[in-house]
């Protein structure tokens, strides 16, 4: 009896020869079927082992928009044996540059990248083009790789000081693909739009649709109108609840109506946004994820849990371990508020070089603090309340800004809100909402504040409220609250205050 595959590539290698002919790729370029998608990979693995400065082990950045060739350079590296570090193109060369040096990478694969960025890197190390390595590649075997063997390295940060470094094996990577696999409607059948940038998508989507057969549609980058044309004939995607906003404001509601599911994650999901989605989509199945960078799988909410319970992520996965403790890491019962804690297979070896960020966030039972707060229903199903981080304390008692925010989104006229806790002198820290308004409604924060106000216990009231075109995003496409309190900081966020 032949052992299931206990790695990444393995796994990749066993869908590729099972379905050689299946449409893995498809862009605007054309279509890339899993037998090219393996071979081209492969090359590219061949080509990355003849460079001086590479060898098994070797950490590589990947740096691009998305494309077919990030896909193959980002298995390509895993082939060879090294280590993959997806780079957020949205920040400067030299943070770019200071990234590379902080994981001590040999080079950069670069495709879709900006000729200037390009040149800048190449004076610190070595850049190399997908198609380069791809025509440079040698015969001979590929080195093997064993499950706990370093696959990639995740950067949580670097806007904003130093990152971290969050290190995913081979078999935590392929644990968290099945898990997902097991849990969402992936498939052979499954077509996925993929406009999420791939540099923090890759682990949610690109491998478990992958590892089901399915069919990746890629966008390059977030465009409601190409993104519509591509739902056309697809079957779900992967989201963010800040994107999925605009896309009821700018996409096609025809088209979007043609998928079959979607699935979202990365930042809580507000129960307003949540009802116009199905409002205009009654049809299409919403799926949520709860995981995070360090712990890939926490739990998951398929569609029928969510109709029934939208302000909740669910349930947790098979194999992960999830509770809600106290300050001194005891378990709460059901209905009491503490941190969400996880033990899983899919959990991060740890971070880079970075002993003491490490062990103040494992526990000695092997589980990993996630510094989300939440409470369990009598159900066994998850809510979260907050960010241990974002929890605003104003006269001494703790503040969720995701409450605030789930009001504010209540409103009619609201497409998105966040809320952010700025000092103040009575109260020690205030909230305040800031908010966009739907396409085409004169919003006033007025308004908005007396709102919110209206629908709060007195202590958790804003003090304050801005209405903006649009928000700061992250990478991904969430919220930038860091962003948006420097901005109401240094007063290039006006204010309308409580009277």
């Amino acid at each position: 009896m032949r052992t299931p595959p206990s790695t990444l590539v393995a796994w990749l290698g066993c869908v590729a020869r099972a379905h050689p002919g299946q449409p893995a790729l498809v862009s605007e370029g054309g279509v890339c079927t899993y037998d090219e998608l393996w071979g081209r990979s492969r090359r590219i693995a061949r080509g990355l082992l003849a460079q001086p400065g590479f060898a098994p082990g070797a950490r590589v950045g990947l740096l691009g928009e998305n494309e077919p060739a990030y896909v193959l350079a980002y298995l390509g590296i895993l082939r060879a044996g090294g280590v993959a570090v997806p780079l957020n193109g949205m920040l400067t060369d030299d943070e770019l540059a200071e990234q590379m040096a902080f994981v001590d990478a040999c080079g950069v694969i670069a495709g879709d990248a900006d000729p200037q960025t390009r040149a800048l890197l190449a004076t610190r190390l070595a850049v190399w083009s997908p198609g380069e390595l791809e025509a440079g590649h040698t015969e001979g075997r590929l080195p093997a790789v064993t499950p706990s063997g370093v696959a990639c390295i995740l950067l949580t940060s670097g806007t904003t000081g130093r990152p971290k470094g969050v290190v995913h094996t081979q078999g935590t990577m392929l644990h968290a693909g099945l898990q997902l696999v097991a849990a969402f409607p992936f498939g052979l059948e499954d077509r996925s739009v993929a406009f999420l940038p791939f540099f923090a998508s890759i682990p949610e989507q690109v491998i478990p649709t992958l590892l089901a057969g399915g069919t990746l549609d890629i966008v390059p980058r977030f465009d409601p109108e190409r993104i519509s044309r591509a739902c056309r004939d697809s079957t779900s995607f992967d989201a963010v609840p800040t994107l999925m906003a605009r896309l009821l404001e700018d996409g096609r509601i025809d088209d979007l109506r043609r998928l079959r599911w979607v699935m979202f994650a990365s930042e809580p999901m507000p129960v307003a946004l949540l009802e116009r989605w199905w409002e205009a989509m009654p049809d299409v199945a919403t799926h949520t994820l709860y995981g995070m960078t360090e712990m890939l799988t926490i739990t998951r909410a398929p569609d029928p849990l969510l109709r029934a319970a939208p302000d909740m992520v669910g349930t947790p996965f098979p194999t992960s371990d999830v509770a809600v403790v106290d300050r001194e890491g005891r378990p709460l019962p059901p209905g009491e508020a503490g941190e969400v804690v996880c033990a899983s297979p899919a959990r991060t070896q740890g971070y880079l070089d970075d002993a003491d960020s490490t062990a103040a966030v494992l526990l000695p039972t092997g589980a990993i603090r996630t510094g989300d707060l939440g409470a369990y229903d009598e159900q066994g199903r998850l809510r979260l309340t907050g960010r241990l981080k974002d929890t605003i304390i104003t006269g001494g008692l703790n503040v969720a800004p995701a409450e605030i925010e789930a009001v504010a989104c209540r409103h009619p006229r609201v497409a998105s809100a966040v809320v952010v806790g700025i000092p103040d002198e009575r109260w020690g820290e205030t909230p305040v909402v800031v908010a966009v308004p739907q396409a085409g409604d004169g919003l006033a924060p007025d308004e908005l504040l007396t709102f919110c106000r209206g629908e709060l216990a007195g202590f958790k009231r804003p003090s304050g409220a801005a209405v903006v075109p649009f928000l700061p995003l992250t990478g991904i496409g969430k919220s930038a609250k860091a962003v948006v309190r420097q901005r109401v900081m240094q007063g290039e966020i006006e204010l309308v205050r409580a009277g």
